[in-house]
């Protein structure tokens, strides 16, 4: 176990933040105040970035490339994604006065704001579509005080059920990304091996492995894939030599503010709302894995850098960001759940942002590797989620909130894509989305369902 060298806050803070006894949560090599060190923390911040970059940048170029942006633009939408990212990271696991939960959480880009985004570009100009999620963020902001205060209503058995649906839901994302959708890969017989060889290596050094090497398991692992991809002939590098060196953020780059109208300012909003549903949930699972209290001031915090680093990434011309899953499962398999870590994954996006070469060769990760160590992360979010339902469950009510919760969440997840074609597009953001609605069930559910046994 590591020494906690680097205790930051005041005794305010630390009402704020309390931490849990020592009993709760995942058993963990480096704990949430822990600082490893500079090279072992920097090694564990870019583990932290390898497992969620190509995620991060596939729905920026998703827009540029439905919108047919030039080039030029087609950069500043990745660039400014990755720089909104870098310093909501840095927000969310440092703080900034009451913005943020100073928890291990990495935040990236929310693929739910695409539709939209489109939407309003075609309708009017992209312009627009940025000004109206800089409102949509401002509002999010302003109700996080609020979304703060629910979170007495999530007691163990409602945080280890969203544990089991993000964990769940998210697999089947985890397997197109391992078998190559949507690439030439799809399928293919170097797919699967390379997915397959992510799991075996992952497990090999969980198990065998020790100190810095069982702490960089996904990183470690991510090499060796990578390095086999490369003997496949699968990487090629055209696209770091086309890169460029260095880039300058730009204010705004589309345009100045164009008002868009009442109907994509509430698009926005629900997207937001969206957004604020799944960041408490990762929140509250954080706060389970890391053994520390999911305070009102963590909840309110991390609602509210959500609003405040989407309005830094539209802004600058970027996509709305949101925390990230991955990283839930990355510190459940290495044991390494500080902060200080994460905020060096922060450091790492931002440099990213300005030197997009270093960004070029990270985005080489070849969709089998990526997806293989998805596979395992999400599969160990569930775990946890497991085990911490496992102490809870004590009644009938327990089973039918559990049940409730993950069959909708499973149901919407894995439903055809016209199946929800009556339900109005806005209303769709968020009755659509399999973890959203898995979570409302499981926090509503905890309401009415009486509780005598």
């Amino acid at each position: 176990m590591a020494t906690s060298n680097a205790q930051i806050g005041s005794n305010a803070a630390a009402e704020k933040f309390p931490l849990a006894t020592a009993d709760e949560g995942v058993r963990l090599d480096y704990q949430i105040e822990d600082y490893p060190g500079f090279w072992k923390s920097a090694l564990f911040g870019l583990q932290h970035v390898l497992v969620m970059f190509t995620a991060m940048i596939g729905a920026p170029l998703i827009v540029a490339k439905i919108l047919n942006m030039p080039p030029d633009m087609r950069v500043t939408i990745v660039t400014a994604s990755m720089l909104g990212s870098g310093i909501g990271t840095l927000i969310s696991s440092l703080g900034l006065s009451f913005v943020g939960p100073r928890l291990p959480i990495v935040m990236g880009v929310f693929y739910v704001f695409i539709g939209p985004i489109v939407s309003v570009t075609h309708q009017i100009s992209l312009a627009a579509a940025m000004t109206a999620v800089m409102v949509g963020g401002v509002i999010q902001f302003a109700i996080s005080p609020i979304v703060g205060k629910l979170h007495r209503f999530f007691p163990p058995i409602v945080s280890g059920t969203i544990l089991v649906v993000i964990g769940t839901c998210l697999l089947k994302l985890a397997m197109n990304v391992a078998v190559g959708a949507n690439t030439p890969a799809y399928g293919k017989p170097t797919t699967l091996f390379l997915a397959t060889l992510m799991i075996v290596v992952i497990l090999v050094i969980s198990r065998f492995g020790t100190g810095i090497f069982k702490s960089l398991s996904l990183f470690l692992a991510m090499v060796v894939g990578y390095v086999a991809a490369g003997a496949f002939g699968l990487i090629n590098f055209g696209s770091v030599l086309e890169a460029r060196w260095f880039t300058i953020p730009t204010v705004m780059p589309y345009g100045g503010f164009v008002w868009p109208g009442i109907v994509p300012i509430v698009t926005m909003v629900v997207c937001f709302l969206a957004a604020a549903g799944e960041t408490t949930g990762h929140t509250l699972a954080v706060s389970e894995i890391c053994g520390v209290e999911a305070s009102e001031a963590r909840i309110r915090g991390a609602v509210s850098n959500d609003g405040l680093s989407s309005f830094i990434s539209s802004l600058f011309g970027g996509i709305p960001l949101t925390s990230y899953s991955q990283n839930i499962g990355a510190i459940s398999i290495t044991g390494v759940g500080s902060r200080f870590v994460v905020a060096f994954g922060g450091v790492f996006l931002i440099l990213m942002s300005l030197v997009p070469k270093l960004g070029a060769i990270i985005a080489l990760m070849p969709a089998p590797v990526l997806g293989g160590a998805l596979i395992f992360m999400f599969g160990m979010i569930a775990s946890v989620g497991v085990q911490i339902i496992g102490k809870s469950m004590n009644t009938r009510r327990d089973m039918i909130l559990f049940a409730a919760s993950i069959g909708v969440a499973l149901a919407l997840f894995n439903a055809p894509p016209d199946a929800l074609n009556a339900i109005p597009p806005i209303a769709r953001i968020f009755f659509g989305d399999g973890i959203v609605m898995g979570i409302a069930t499981a926090f509503v559910l905890n309401l009415l369902l009486p509780k005598n046994k």
